[in-house]
């Protein structure tokens, strides 16, 4: 079975790096409209055969739950990796026979983006990259078996996990993907995103914000 895991931190103290252009509240805000984008896309997707979040933060339970998305919960959160490899594990043992991780903050991301990795699964231990926009980060790793290598997110991860994977003499493919590697993160990437005038939840919030103007000027 394949399964779709989306990581979502404590969105209370989101996106610091935006911090030059919105107070925290509007941060948070902005954090949980790209969330629903993602998981509006995963509820969409046809070849998933389980999907969820993995996280502590209630509002983005609430959000899952309304989507009819499953949730694993956390009591406490030590990064990233660890979050993935912890729901990796309890998805493995639910009868997961492949893991796609995808970022809970590249609202641009469409059910067919999605079903487009899950239908490249190999019959063999092997994984699927999507690197981020900068090709360091690793904005979706799609692993068979789930624990095939273990998570390594953080500062140049894409080339990190390829070069575990390499150890491990597990095969592996990389695609772009301009909307699954367009993760929010800082003021260069809002503006990239406002630029291709889209219609989702983010948008939205950011024309609901008053935000747009800021974003514009900024330099």
């Amino acid at each position: 079975m394949k399964f779709v895991i989306v990581p979502v931190k404590d969105l209370s103290k989101a996106k610091e790096r935006l911090s030059s252009l919105l107070p925290q509240h509007e941060r948070t805000a902005l954090a949980y409209a790209m969330l629903e984008d993602v998981l509006t896309a995963l509820k969409e997707c046809r070849l998933a055969d389980r999907k969820l979040i993995v996280t502590l933060d209630a509002k983005a339970i609430e959000i899952a739950k309304a989507l009819g998305i499953e949730v694993i919960l956390e009591t406490e959160q030590n990064g990233e990796s660890a979050s993935v490899d912890y729901a990796s594990q309890i998805c493995k043992e639910m009868g997961a026979a492949s893991v796609l991780v995808i970022p809970g903050d590249a609202p641009l991301i469409t059910s067919d983006d999605i079903d487009f990795i899950l239908e490249r699964e190999k019959d063999a231990p092997s994984i699927i990259f999507v690197p981020a926009r900068d090709a360091l980060g690793t904005n979706a790793i799609f692993r068979k078996p789930p624990d095939v290598i273990s998570s390594m997110f953080g500062d140049d991860s894409f080339n990190k996990h390829m070069n575990e994977a390499d150890k491990n003499n597990i095969s592996y493919e990389s695609y772009d993907n301009p909307r699954i590697g367009l993760d929010i993160d800082r003021p260069e990437d809002l503006k990239q995103f406002i630029s291709q005038k889209s219609n989702t939840k983010t948008y939205g919030e950011l024309v609901r914000l008053n935000i747009l103007e800021k974003i514009k000027e900024y330099s």
